[in-house]
This record gives structure tokens, C-alpha cells and sequence, in this order.
């Protein structure tokens, strides 16, 4: 009995968890080399799975080894109890809750009904338990008809409460988000799919840039995601300056806090008058996508460790002469950086970020696509405000610097 029923399950995983999920892998695997996706997505291959597994569920009969067709195997039986009693359970709920609408005679009918099901599944007489469960719901069908949901209805109620939830979490708690720059390599890369806490700086309005509840501002070094400003959302009267990518979503690295007075020189950054701790460790090599030729090319960087309040976390640079006159962070507002220093566009370029801006700060890598084709498998679950991902060599040179 024991090898049946491990039989039946290993090849309803086999035909309904494994081919799908396999045929869906390499299919989109296979279209993202191709290019006829952008690149390999999680969500596509979810969605191709979910319609192989409609496709084979419908002709499941047919389907070689997984159905187990031996009406008295331990499996059928253990199956029609279970059946069997949330039959009873529904029928008992609807009894309860509606008692006024089930006339006497019908009452006692299904209740001694249950009664016999319940000796019949007690006593483990399996024939009675399928015949009179068949009779309980043909007897429920006729009196209960007022109550009783059909399959279609419960199941949307079920993906639409599921459906509610998810767009709950994602309006005010955790949202996910796509890296599609290399600006903030080497904490980022372009490919990454992140998870981004909402509440933690305060919780905002659906869709709109306004916070019903304030936490305060972020902390030096925190990587944060915001909708990119106006002028007139920076402060600035509406002069007729061009703005691009106004609204779209932005992931920085928080580096001057609202009064702070920021200036670079010579590639350092200056966080009223005093220099941000940094370390040079080494190099850092990674793909990089041409502007030119639109492919991925391998690119190399000097790669340095800063120290910015609590946090310490790697930048990369390739030219170390790059200045910024001082600016004041007004009130309200923060100055942010990407973290690869000399292909990042932030606040040096287009201005500071309101707070009610930021939507939140990030967590977690949970997936992670490698350039051009493949998966970053030792990316998925990196903490993104973790310690500097660094080799032994690197280690030993951060050691010599003694941040402070």
C-alpha cells in the first residue's frame, strides 16, 4: 500500500511540479538568448508554468503511471475520508448558520445522514463512505441550494482574497523592483530583483507621493528607492527647465541628510567639511552593457570600501578627479550617490530628494538574472545592506585601512 501511494505522488510531481516548471525554464531561457524577451524574468516562466499545468491537469486521465486507478488502494480510500468530511463540515456550517431556512424534516434528515457517514468513516467501512457521502451531497444540493457556493465562485473568492493580500503588502509594506542601470554596481547589479521595505520611513498614500505617517528621514549610506523629483517638487519655481524621468523609480545611496553641506574633490565626498572614511581594496570587474554596439562587454574598476555612519559598503571608480562645488541639503530633503561613482545619475547632476519621495529602503536580492544569459545563483539572498562583499586578498587590504 505504502509504495502505491509513494508512487502516485512521485508522478503527480513528476507531471505537474517538474515537466511544467523544466519545459518552462528552458523555454524562456531559451527566448531570452534569442532576444525575443528582454531577458530571462521569473514572472514568465510562473505564468508559462501555470498554463502547462492547466493544460495537463485537464487531461489528467490520460496521463501514464501518476493516477492511481485501483479503487481500494490506501491512497483512494484515505482520499474519499478526507473528502467525505469536509463534505460534513460544510454541510454542519450551513445547517448552523442558517436554521430558519431548513425545515424540520430536512434537518433531521441530514443530520442523521452525517451521523451514518461519521460510523461509516469511524468503523473504516470505505463502500458506505463513498455512497453515503455521494447521498449527503446530492441531499445538499436540493435543501442547501440557498447556501452553497459553486466551485467557479469559490475559487475566485480564493484567488481574489489572495489577490487583496498581495496588494496590500505591496501598497504598504514590501514591493519588489528590478535593477535596470548599472548605476549602483557593484552593490547592485543590472539584472537584480530586489525587495524594498516601504514602512520604513513612514507610510504613504496609494500611488502618490505624500507619507500619512512620517518615521524620519533615512541614514547615512541606507540605499533607498524614490520617484525621481520635479523641480517643483525639489523646491524650485516652474521655470521651464526640460526634466526627463520625472516620476520613474531611482535606487541610490543616501549620502547627505537634511542641512548637511556636500562637496566633492578629487573623487572624495565631503559631508560638511569632513570626508567620507574610504578604503581602495582592489579591483572589481563586471559586465557592462556598450551604449554603442548594444552589447555586454566586461568592464574593470578601481573598487573602494566607504564608511558612512553606520554603514560601510563598496563604490567603484574609474577616474579619480571628479569635483562637485558645496551644496546645502535643504530641509526635507536628501542627497544621494550611486555607488558606481562615475556611471550614476543622482543628485550631483539633477538635485536633491524630497522624503516624500523615497518609497523605501532596500533589503534583499531574491533573484538575480547574470548578463548576458544565466542566474547569478550566489547573488539570491544577499542582504543589501550587508557587509562589503569582498574576497580574502581585498579583506586584508581593508584591514591595513582601519576605517573610522
Amino acid at each position: 500500500m505504502k509504495l502505491r501511494y509513494f508512487s502516485h505522488k512521485f508522478w503527480y510531481v513528476v507531471w505537474f511540479v517538474a515537466l511544467p516548471l523544466s519545459i518552462s525554464w528552458i523555454t524562456i531561457d531559451l527566448l531570452d538568448r534569442a532576444r525575443v524577451v528582454d531577458e530571462f524574468e521569473p514572472w514568465y516562466v510562473l505564468l508559462l508554468f501555470a498554463i502547462l499545468v492547466v493544460l495537463l491537469y485537464s487531461s489528467k486521465n490520460k496521463l501514464p503511471f501518476w493516477r492511481d486507478k485501483d479503487f481500494d488502494s490506501q491512497y483512494n480510500r484515505s482520499r474519499r475520508v478526507k473528502n467525505a468530511i469536509g463534505l460534513m463540515k460544510r454541510v454542519h456550517k450551513i445547517m448552523t448558520r442558517h436554521p430558519a431556512k431548513i425545515s424540520e424534516k430536512n434537518t433531521a434528515e441530514l443530520k442523521a445522514l452525517i451521523h451514518s457517514l461519521e460510523n461509516a468513516i469511524e468503523k473504516k467501512e470505505h463502500g458506505d463512505v463513498q455512497s453515503l457521502a455521494k447521498k449527503l451531497e446530492a441531499m445538499a444540493n436540493k435543501h442547501l441550494a440557498f447556501a452553497q457556493k459553486s466551485p467557479g465562485r469559490e475559487y475566485f473568492e480564493s484567488i481574489g482574497i489572495a489577490v487583496l493580500v498581495a496588494f496590500g503588502l505591496r501598497l504598504f509594506a514590501v514591493e519588489a523592483f528590478k535593477i535596470p542601470s548599472e548605476s549602483m554596481v557593484p552593490t547592485l547589479m543590472v539584472g537584480d530583483h530586489i525587495f524594498v521595505s516601504k514602512y520604513q520611513y513612514g507610510i504613504s498614500l496609494p500611488f502618490q507621493n505624500k507619507k500619512l505617517v512620517q518615521f524620519g528621514p533615512p541614514a547615512y549610506g541606507d540605499v533607498i528607492v524614490f520617484a525621481k523629483p520635479s523641480r517643483q517638487e525639489q523646491g524650485y519655481a516652474n521655470d521651464g527647465y526640460e526634466e526627463t524621468l520625472v516620476g520613474t523609480d531611482f535606487i541610490k545611496r543616501v549620502i547627505g541628510l537634511p542641512g548637511d553641506t556636500i562637496e566633492v574633490k578629487r573623487s572624495v565626498v565631503y559631508v560638511n567639511g569632513k570626508p567620507i572614511s574610504r578604503c581602495k581594496v582592489g579591483k572589481r570587474s563586471f559586465k557592462s552593457r556598450d551604449s554603442l554596439t548594444d552589447e555586454w562587454v566586461d568592464r574593470s574598476s578601481s573598487l573602494w570600501v566607504e564608511k558612512h555612519g553606520d554603514h560601510s559598503y563598496t563604490i567603484v571608480e574609474e577616474y579619480l578627479f571628479d569635483d562637485f562645488e558645496p551644496v546645502k541639503v535643504p530641509d526635507d530633503q536628501v542627497f544621494v550617490m550611486g555607488d558606481n561613482r562615475d556611471r550614476s545619475s543622482d543628485s550631483r547632476m539633477w538635485g536633491t530628494v524630497p522624503l516624500q519621495n523615497i518609497k523605501g529602503r532596500a533589503m534583499v536580492i531574491w533573484w538575480s538574472n547574470k548578463r548576458p544569459h544565466g542566474f547569478e545563483w550566489d547573488r539570491v539572498g544577499s542582504i543589501i545592506m550587508g557587509a562589503p562583499d569582498l574576497t580574502e586578498e581585498q579583506e586584508k587590504e581593508l584591514e591595513k585601512c582601519a576605517l573610522k
